[in-house]
């Protein structure tokens, strides 16, 4: 599932119920971001109990940020800028990394790096599909995953301009959902977008 569900600013007790809504329509893949309630604690709690689930970090902007991630469980780390302190980081601790990038500069110095993986970010602001598919052939065809703006009136013109996943918050966790943890408005979201993208 080409798929990273971001978890931002979720109550941390609906964290577990939002991720079993998401499992249960078919997503694989779980963010949680730094900048939400006891982060470090969510993910513990995600990896412990989802363990078909690929459980991540995000936001993640310093070296001693990705060895408290990975400490508490999570497999991939995701940036919003490209460091190469946090890219390495992360490789060394045996997880995958995701630095973010806006410029094509950015992306290869990223790809180069050793990141399996780069975020395109913000992917709406930067030109939506026709910056994606502008950029990948002079770049080499980078693993691109577009975040910022993903939803289900784009993720599969997204994923037909070459993108090899993408990372979407809002468009499947809003945050009237995650406040009143409305579980049903959740996978009834993730169920629309996944079914978008076959």
């Amino acid at each position: 599932m080409p798929l990273i569900g971001i978890l931002r600013g979720c109550p941390v007790q609906y964290v577990n119920a939002m991720a079993t809504a998401a499992e249960a329509a078919g997503l694989t893949a779980l963010e949680v971001t730094l900048d939400s309630a006891d982060p470090f604690g969510a993910i513990r709690s995600l990896a412990q109990n989802h363990p078909n689930m690929s459980v991540g970090a995000g936001t993640v902007r310093s070296v001693r940020e990705v060895a408290d991630a990975v400490e508490a469980g999570a497999r991939f780390i995701v940036s919003p800028h490209f460091d190469p302190k946090v890219v390495a980081a992360a490789l060394a601790a045996g997880v995958v990394s995701v630095p973010g990038a806006a410029t094509p500069t950015e992306v290869l110095r990223a790809a180069d790096s050793g990141a399996e993986l780069v975020k395109l970010f913000p992917a709406r602001e930067l030109g939506g599909p026709e910056f994606v598919k502008a950029i990948r052939r002079p770049l080499g065809e980078p693993a691109l995953v577009p975040t910022g703006g993903v939803d289900v009136s784009n993720a599969a013109a997204f994923l037909k301009a070459g993108s090899t996943a993408l990372g979407v918050g809002g468009a499947v966790f809003p945050q009237a959902a995650l406040d009143s943890g409305d579980t049903a408005e959740v996978e009834h979201r993730c169920r629309i977008l996944i079914s978008a993208i076959q």
